[in-house]
């Protein structure tokens, strides 16, 4: 079964379906999260995590897609993305996908929002 998340971005609520790994599961034992993510790239928000999570056998990409959520472990980044990216040679975690549309509010924020991540309905 997947998880889902509630997602706050500057004060506007956002539901997200999550994928089932052991990089997400570490994540959701985080939450609830506060967090400020900042612009980079053109195409992403990003914030470190307090811990790291394990990407033990979990699948990772280059190509990423507006709407996902990602992270990364070169940062330790939890990344909410507004614009498609190939980020080749780097790899990220598909952790799963907003449900909402995020792309068109972030395209248009400043350098930094602010984010709550707490666990959703199942």
């Amino acid at each position: 079964m997947r998880n889902t998340i509630q997602l706050t971005l500057n004060g506007k609520n956002y539901t997200a379906t999550l994928n089932d790994n052991r990089t997400v599961k570490d994540i959701l034992n985080m939450l609830p999260l506060e967090l400020t993510l900042q612009r980079y790239a053109g195409h992403e928000y990003y914030s470190s995590l307090p811990d790291k999570p394990s990407m033990e056998g979990v699948p990772v990409t280059s190509k990423a897609h507006a709407g996902g959520i990602y992270y990364y472990d070169g940062w330790n980044a939890f990344t909410v993305l507004f614009g498609d990216a190939n980020i080749a040679p780097y790899e990220v975690v598909h952790v799963g996908d907003v449900h909402e549309d995020v792309i068109t509010p972030l395209s248009v924020a400043g350098a930094n929002i602010t984010a709550k991540i707490e666990l959703g309905a199942s």
